[in-house]
């Protein structure tokens, strides 16, 4: 059984974590922010991008799915991004019904550029780091990581 003061310290805790993430947040992301603002690209078209690059070509049912969007609605997305020349539209050779999008080269490189923007924050960051307490930071994030996917998946663990 867990004490009281055990919760207490848990939730100080959990309190600096969420301090932590959230100042982290703000600082690695308002530059992409800018970026995408100057792009003039809606939410949803941004969402799109991201979704494609971060799961390859995909059918547009697949892609409505994801997004929580009706399929007329994702379509209207995917044919301003394909007219941006960001999305790239085709047929499945198996289904010539079958709508298959995919990012274009320049949307490829828009997203890569939007992942970057963080990365040489996290860059320069990590140069001011000693080895011994990155490790840790990196340990501490891939513990994380395997809680969020353990969550996602919908087998959370109490593991320690």
């Amino acid at each position: 059984m867990v004490s009281k003061v055990q919760n207490e310290d848990k939730q100080a805790l959990s309190d600096r974590f969420s301090d932590v993430v959230q100042y982290l947040n703000r600082r690695l992301n308002g530059d992409r922010v800018d970026e995408w603002e100057r792009s003039a690209l809606t939410i949803p078209q941004i969402k799109t991008l991201l979704l494609l690059h971060e799961m390859g070509p995909s059918r547009m049912g697949v892609i409505s799915l994801h997004l929580g969007r009706a399929l007329s609605a994702t379509t209207t997305v995917v044919d301003r991004l394909v007219a941006r020349g960001l999305v790239d539209r085709g047929s499945d050779p198996a289904d010539r019904r079958v709508v298959i999008c995919r990012l274009s080269e320049t949307g490829e490189q828009v997203t890569e550029q939007f992942w970057g923007i963080a990365r040489e924050r996290l860059d320069a960051v990590v140069d001011l780091i000693e080895v011994e307490d990155l490790e840790i930071a990196v340990r501490g994030l891939e513990i994380l990581r395997a809680a969020e996917q353990s969550m996602a998946s919908g087998s959370q663990t109490t593991e320690q």
